[in-house]
């Protein structure tokens, strides 16, 4: 049973974390605390995924708001409203998520169900980014 959980949170971080070029600081103090072996429960796994989505929740934030400043008053009005919208569109996928994966036998689903919310919100942080990034690519 541990075996099976390591590996579907394995491949998770391998299809989820292998899209980027390089390895975020966060994506890394997440791989390390799944490595310990203390974390080789679904408790652990599933805390391990909770701080990273902390983090990455934090990070989303940061880049929101570096976005906002440098947007006119259209563009951020526009992104505020995408941003609400997204946050709605989060809350009902985790929702889904989690009724999905609970619903199923095993324990080694709740870490799953978990990673999907990380997932959602590291993927916004990358889209905020990429703005950014097209924003200042000439300054």
């Amino acid at each position: 049973m541990k075996t099976l959980l390591t590996l579907i949170l394995i491949i998770c971080s391998i299809i989820t974390y292998g899209q980027t070029n390089s390895t975020h600081k966060i994506e890394k103090e997440l791989q390390d605390c799944l490595d310990s072996s203390e974390n080789y429960t679904t408790k652990g796994m599933t805390d391990c995924v909770s701080r990273a989505t902390e983090k990455w929740d934090t990070e989303l934030n940061l880049k929101y708001a570096q976005l906002l400043d440098l947007l006119t008053a259209e563009q951020k009005e526009k992104l505020k409203i995408a941003q609400r919208e997204w946050i709605e569109y989060r809350d009902k996928e985790i929702d889904f998520s989690n009724q999905l994966y609970y619903d199923m036998k095993g324990s080694m689903w709740i870490p799953v169900a978990a990673q999907t919310k990380l997932e959602l919100i590291r993927q916004r942080t990358f889209e905020l980014e990429s703005y950014i990034l097209n924003l200042t690519i000439d300054k």
